[in-house]
C-alpha cells in the first residue's frame, strides 16, 4: 500500500594639504523572516552557473551583469579574464535564462595594439543590442584607451572596438580608468537606447576627475568627453538614467570622503552641481581578517523607471566601515537627486562579520530593488565567503537576506579578486547577482538568480498508474518547471526534472521501493 502526497509551495516571501590617495584600477596593478540558510531546493533560487567557459585554471574576477528587458532568456556577464595569461575583457552570454553561458568576446581592444585590458562593463539596450565596455592598456608604456564594442545578434558577432578615449604612441599620456556604463531603457525618454559611459581620467599631472561620454553612431562614435565632477580627486563612478532622459552619475570624492551625485537633463551634455549623498568610511585600508585582496568602497546608482508608485526614485548603494566591520548601506532620492534620505543598512549580517562588494539593481518594470554582496557570516573563522542577496518591494524595507550558494569561497587562493561584483534584474522579476567564485581555482565568474514571489503551478494532481506516478498541473506565466520529491517532508528533496516545459511528468517506478512520496512542482522563468 502506498500513499500519494502533494505539496504546493509558494515563495512569498578640500581642505587638505596634499592630494588624497585615489586608487587606480587593480587590473592595472595586478598582472600575470524566512532565512534561506542552509539552502534547500524549495527556495526559488537558480543554480550557480560558471559564466566563463575556459578550463585553463586562470582567474576571472571583477564581475559585471546585464539582462535584456524584453526577454528573460538573454543575460550577459563579464569579467577581467586571464585565460590568455594577462588580463582581457571577457564577456559571456546566455540565451536560456542564465542556465548556461557561452564565451562571447575576449578582447584587448584594437587587435595587436595593447598588452592587456580589463574593467569590463556589460549593458543591453531595449532593442537587445549588447554593449561590452572596457579599458585597454600597456604595462610597459603609457599607451591606453577606453573602448566599447556592440553585438546585434546576442554575442555571435561584434563590432570593432569603438574608441571613447584613446592614447597610442603617447608617452606621458593620461590614463582612462574604471568605467561603468548603462543604456537608457525608458520609453518616455528622448534618448531611448543611448549608451552612456562614465569613468575616471587620471591626468599625468595628478588630478583625477570623472568624465562622461555617450554613443552617437557617427564617424566619431562617442561624444566629446565632458567632466562631471567638480572635485579633481575622484574614482568609482557609475551612471544611471531616469524616466525622462535624466542622467545621473555617482562617484567617491576622496578630498572630502563623500559619495556624490551629479545630474544632466540634456542627455549628458551639461551637468549641474555635485550633491552629497553620504559620508563614507572606506573599507580600503582597514585590516582584512583573511586574504590580501583589495577592498575598495564604491557606490553604485539605479533609478526606477517602472511607472509605479516610486517612479523616478533614485537609489545609491555602497559599503562603509562602521569601526569594526563593513556594512551595506542605501539611500534614496525622491526629487531627482536634489536631496537624499538618511542612509539605511541593507544587510542583516551579525555584528563583527564582513559584508562587502555590493551591487544594486532596480527592476525596470516592477520597481523592486535588489542588492547582492559577498558575506562572511557563515564561516566561524571569518574568512570564507558566500554571495548573499535581498529584495525590497517598497524601496525602503528589505526582506531577510539569503545565500545564493552553498559553496564557501576561499579568498586566500589569490591576491586579487577584482574590485567589484555586479547585479541586474531580468524580465520576469528574477534578480541576478554575479560574483568571483574560487571553488575551482583562483577565481571564476559565477552568477545565480533569485525570483521574488514566483507563481506556483496550480491544481497539481498526482495519479497512480501501477508503480508509476503521473503529475499534472495547470500552466502559469513561466513555461519552465522543476519537479522535486522526497519520502519525508521534513527531509531533503531530490530533483526529478531540472527544467521541463511540459505540464505533466511521469515518475517511473516511483512506488517500486517507496511506500509514499511527496512532490513539489516549481515554476521558474524561461
Amino acid at each position: 500500500m502506498f500513499r500519494l502526497c502533494v505539496l504546493l509551495f509558494i515563495v512569498s516571501s578640500l581642505f587638505a594639504a596634499e592630494r588624497p590617495f585615489v586608487p587606480r584600477s587593480a587590473v592595472v596593478t595586478f598582472g600575470a523572516e524566512e532565512m534561506r540558510n542552509p539552502w534547500n531546493p524549495l527556495d526559488d533560487a537558480g543554480p550557480n552557473v560558471r559564466m566563463n567557459q575556459d578550463t585553463f585554471g586562470r582567474r576571472q574576477n571583477e564581475i559585471t551583469m546585464a539582462a535584456w528587458i524584453q526577454d528573460p532568456r538573454v543575460v550577459m556577464g563579464g569579467s577581467n579574464d586571464y585565460r590568455n595569461v594577462d588580463a582581457s575583457g571577457g564577456f559571456y552570454v546566455s540565451t536560456d535564462g542564465g542556465y548556461t553561458f557561452a564565451d562571447a568576446l575576449v578582447t584587448r581592444g584594437p587587435i595587436g595594439v595593447f598588452e592587456a585590458a580589463g574593467d569590463p562593463v556589460a549593458a543591453i539596450d531595449r532593442d537587445g543590442r549588447l554593449w561590452a565596455t572596457h579599458i585597454a592598456f600597456d604595462r610597459t608604456t603609457d599607451d591606453g584607451g577606453l573602448y566599447s564594442q556592440y553585438s546585434d545578434d546576442f554575442g555571435q558577432t561584434w563590432s570593432g572596438p569603438l574608441a571613447i578615449a584613446e592614447h597610442i604612441n603617447a608617452p606621458g599620456a593620461d590614463f582612462e580608468d574604471k568605467p561603468y556604463a548603462c543604456c537608457d531603457l525608458s520609453l518616455t525618454s528622448p534618448y531611448l537606447n543611448r549608451h552612456y559611459v562614465s569613468w575616471t581620467r587620471f591626468y599625468a599631472s595628478g588630478p583625477s576627475p570623472i568624465f562622461v561620454s555617450h554613443y552617437t553612431g557617427g564617424a566619431t562614435p562617442y561624444s566629446t568627453p565632458v567632466q562631471v565632477s567638480e572635485s579633481n580627486a575622484c574614482q568609482f563612478s557609475c551612471p544611471a538614467t531616469g524616466p525622462n532622459g535624466e542622467v545621473y552619475v555617482v562617484f567617491v570624492d576622496y578630498w572630502t570622503a563623500r559619495i556624490k551625485v551629479d545630474k544632466s537633463l540634456d542627455g549628458g551634455n551639461t551637468w549641474g552641481a555635485d550633491v552629497i549623498v553620504s559620508q563614507v568610511w572606506d573599507l580600503w585600508g582597514q585590516a582584512n581578517p583573511c586574504g590580501s585582496f583589495r577592498t575598495p568602497s564604491y557606490p553604485m546608482i539605479a533609478c526606477d523607471i517602472s511607472g509605479g508608485p516610486r517612479h523616478g526614485w533614485v537609489y545609491v548603494c555602497w559599503v562603509t566601515y562602521n569601526g569594526t566591520d563593513p556594512d551595506v548601506m542605501i539611500s534614496h532620492s525622491t526629487d531627482q537627486g536634489a536631496t537624499w534620505s538618511t542612509p539605511a543598512r541593507v544587510d542583516d549580517g551579525p555584528a563583527g562579520t564582513w559584508q562587502w562588494w555590493q551591487w544594486l539593481a532596480v527592476h525596470p518594470e516592477s520597481g523592486d530593488v535588489g542588492v547582492g554582496w559577498l558575506d562572511r557570516r557563515d564561516d566561524p573563522s571569518g574568512c570564507l565567503y558566500l554571495p548573499y542577496a535581498t529584495v525590497s518591494t517598497d524601496g525602503i524595507t528589505f526582506a531577510p537576506s539569503f545565500p545564493l550558494s552553498t559553496v564557501q569561497c576561499n579568498p586566500t587562493v589569490t591576491n586579487f579578486l577584482g574590485d567589484y561584483n555586479g547585479a541586474t534584474f531580468r524580465h520576469g522579476n528574477s534578480f541576478y547577482y554575479g560574483w568571483v567564485d574560487t571553488r575551482n581555482d583562483t577565481g571564476d565568474a559565477y552568477s545565480a538568480w533569485y525570483r521574488l514571489n514566483p507563481p506556483a503551478p496550480q491544481n497539481l494532481v498526482v495519479s497512480a498508474v501501477g508503480n508509476d506516478a503521473r503529475l499534472d498541473w495547470n500552466a502559469v506565466e513561466s513555461a519552465t518547471y522543476q519537479i522535486w520529491y522526497t519520502t519525508d517532508p521534513q527531509g531533503a528533496f531530490a530533483t526529478l526534472a531540472g527544467a521541463t516545459s511540459d505540464t505533466f511528468f511521469f515518475d517511473t517506478n516511483a512506488f517500486a521501493s517507496d511506500a509514499q512520496r511527496f512532490y513539489v512542482v516549481k515554476a521558474v522563468a524561461e
